[in-house]
């Protein structure tokens, strides 16, 4: 047997789709909505074809059309997705009320918000100029909810609103840019190979937050 020949059949294998299996149309949905944004976090919109999503999901082609009518609209459901859990993800860390108070524990809901891959997926829409209709001001919530909870300062006023949305627009690009550029950026600072040092860059920064937040 040739080494081509061998080629040719691990490439088949490697290809071979999942076996399909009867979901619910909840679940059918959430599976498709998870493999698209894999796909678009890793490798971009252009990456994002229906064929392909269908494949890694054990589905028909014909039943993601069913599911979402056509490929912008799961591209839109997606980041409509994505852009909801990030909200909730740094909602709930106001829930208690406890990290509007602690700029670190409040720091580190941001970053975690805009991990796992939530910052490549919406530079690649940026870069690519891809406009999705979904209402984006997550920010504004947030920065709402923890104004909230600010208590006030020593003059026994609370600080303007736009103190604190600006803070919030702080913390969002800092992770933002860590989610995209952290450890290459560390590597060209002289950190490579130093595991704790975006814990201690995170801890620097809320530091830095603290004494403007009082």
């Amino acid at each position: 047997m040739t080494s081509r020949t061998t080629k040719k059949r691990a490439s088949k294998k490697e290809s071979v789709a999942p076996p399909r299996v009867r979901r619910s149309a909840e679940d059918a949905q959430r599976a498709i909505l998870d493999a698209a944004e894999v796909r678009l976090a890793e490798r971009g919109p252009d990456s994002i074809r229906l064929q392909d999503v269908a494949r890694a999901v054990g589905m028909s082609h014909s039943t993601v059309l069913h599911h979402f009518g056509s490929r912008e609209a799961l591209l839109e459901a997606v980041v409509k997705r994505a852009m909801e859990r990030l909200t909730s993800d740094m909602l709930t860390s106001f829930a208690a009320g406890e990290d509007a108070r602690d700029p670190a524990a409040m720091l580190e809901r941001v970053f975690e918000a805009f991990g796992g891959g939530q910052a490549r997926m919406l530079s690649w829409l940026r870069l690519t100029g891809i406009d999705v209709n979904v209402d984006e001001r997550y920010l504004l919530d947030v920065a709402r909810a923890a104004h909230a909870l600010r208590p006030a300062g020593a003059n026994g006023k609370k600080p303007p609103f736009e103190d604190t949305l600006f803070t919030m627009i702080l913390a969002s690009l800092a992770a933002y840019a860590d989610g995209i550029a952290g450890e290459p950026t560390r590597r060209s600072a002289g950190l490579a190979g130093d595991p704790g040092a975006a814990k201690r860059f995170r801890a620097w920064l809320a530091r830095l937050l603290s004494t403007h937040l009082g």
